[in-house]
């Protein structure tokens, strides 16, 4: 970021000229809180112009260039403000977390470490280096993070969810599950339902309504939970969820309604509610008790068959050598761009597979959908990837799309969620750094999704780590193993 022009004029009132970038800087502040970001960033200018060694106003710009992903000059921002003011705590935690997002790690401890000399009474600046450290595994040293940020603050629930995130990795479900309670949507959604919020209570014969708190895969993942309340004896079991997911949902085993979240819905007809992602805890679910029957999802069978008739039939075109049908496997190489992981869990692009190709006796499908749809549209001529029919977007079409495969291969989106519940063989791509909690710590199995997912992780020490390169050489030498060998990921002769 370029250093502000000087003002150009010699003011002959210092004290009016300060006055003056104290109260542009002061109606800054009113509109960034205000979300006004263009009018704030305009203020925060003008007292710059005024006052160029103003920290405050260089920092609380950083703020907003960073809200506005313009990172090189939220950094360069927050470094004026620390040289004009070289003790000014929220710029050194405000330059440490943006360092952190940005995988920085080295100059981010520093940054937290010079923010803790600053404030060690500050339970922020121990949290947010608690939870880098839990991204980074170094999970003793985030223990003790975020262990002093709750001593600190025992009400501090930043801190609470990290620690959480950072126990269900590692298995202490139970722990983590209390802990992750504390997110803040939960309580945001009460107040939008207005109705009791279930909390492990008898539930016989009440209604009770499972309310969405996350993503897609996230209620794919925890559909499981509705035969486990219709066992506990509720009389009538709703979704109000995502609309991509309606079709689908709408069959699962003692589900009674789903209401899209596009259309009417009276919460007033239900005696109770439930958040989707509190259902492992009001649950008790632990490693040795979570519901794990699969398939617990089921593709239509007329949509199979028309998904059959449109070429996704076993063909052994791709392995005449041996005369055998060809592996027909499923390819997702991207996530939502939106997710705050994105840029780690997906791969760069569809190039990334390149290994893959060269594997004989397989046919590959694209299931991709949103960002990175259009690289299967027209793939490289070495590449032999078939584009499907139509697009993808509804889970139920999905779903019939998925039972025609023998495999998916995919990174941490929903469409691994989908593949387990659907009781599908599923290798999941995971990177090392910020791995969602549900896939643990060190596993090339999951416990949600038993004898059906394998995972392949990116290296975490050692001068491939966090390099996807060496994780789909892995997953091409299992892939040809597997073609080579004339039997399906279930066993099963092909």
């Amino acid at each position: 970021m370029n250093n502000l022009p000087a003002p150009g004029i010699e003011p002959s009132d210092l004290a009016q000229t300060q006055q003056e970038a104290q109260a542009a800087f002061a109606m800054g502040v009113a509109q960034q809180s205000a979300g006004q970001v263009q009018a704030a960033m305009a203020s925060f200018h003008r007292a710059l112009v005024l006052q160029p060694d103003m920290a405050e106003a260089w920092s609380n710009l950083g703020m907003l260039l960073e809200d506005s992903q313009q990172w090189d000059e939220a950094a360069s921002a927050y470094q004026q403000a620390l040289q004009h003011a070289p003790a000014l705590f929220a710029a050194w935690l405000n330059l440490a977390t943006l360092q952190a997002q940005r995988l920085q790690f080295d100059q981010a401890e520093a940054s937290f470490q010079r923010a803790i000399q600053l404030q060690p009474e500050d339970p922020a600046v121990w949290s947010n280096l608690g939870a880098m450290l839990t991204c980074m595994r170094r999970e003793d040293d985030a223990l003790a993070c975020l262990q002093q940020a709750l001593q600190l603050d025992p009400g501090y629930d930043k801190a609470r969810f990290n620690l959480g995130y950072l126990l269900m990795r590692q298995g202490h479900l139970r722990e983590g599950w209390l802990c992750n309670e504390s997110r803040p949507f939960p309580h945001e959604l009460q107040a939008k339902l207005g109705i009791t919020r279930w909390m492990g209570d008898a539930l016989q014969g009440r209604s009770i309504l499972i309310a969405p708190d996350a993503a897609h895969g996230d209620l794919i993942h925890m559909v499981r939970y509705v035969p486990v309340l219709k066992a506990l004896g509720a009389g009538r079991i709703g979704i109000w969820g995502q609309p991509a997911l309606k079709r689908l949902l709408r069959e699962v085993d003692g589900l009674d309604d789903y209401f899209a979240l596009d259309e009417p819905f009276a919460p007033a007809a239900w005696d109770c509610w439930v958040p989707l992602m509190s259902l492992p805890y009001v649950c008790g679910t632990t490693l040795d008790t979570i519901p794990a029957h699969l398939p617990y999802l089921h593709a239509d069978p007329v949509r199979v068959a028309a998904r059959a008739a449109q070429g996704m039939v076993p063909s052994a075109h791709a392995d005449v050598e041996h005369a055998r049908p060809a592996l027909r496997v499923g390819l997702v190489w991207r996530g939502n761009p939106a997710h705050e992981n994105d840029a780690q869990r997906s791969l760069p692009s569809l190039v990334s597979l390149a290994p893959l190709w060269r594997v004989p006796g397989v046919r590959f499908f694209s299931l991709q959908s949103g960002a990175g749809s259009e690289e299967a549209l027209s793939p490289p001529a070495d590449q032999p990837l078939e584009a499907l029919a139509e697009p993808l977007g509804d889970f139920h079409e999905t779903a019939a799309v998925v039972r025609n495969l023998d495999l998916v291969i995919g990174v941490d989106t929903s469409m691994v969620h989908l593949a387990g519940a659907l009781g599908q063989a599923v290798w999941v791509l995971l990177s090392d750094y910020k791995t969602d909690w549900r896939w643990m710590d060190d596993r090339a199995d999951s416990p949600w999704y038993p004898g059906v997912m394998r995972l392949f992780r990116q290296d975490a020490v050692g001068p491939q780590a966090g390099q996807w390169a060496p994780v789909i050489e892995r997953v091409a030498q299992a892939l040809s193993e597997l073609a080579a060998s004339g039997v399906s990921p279930a066993g099963e002769a092909r």
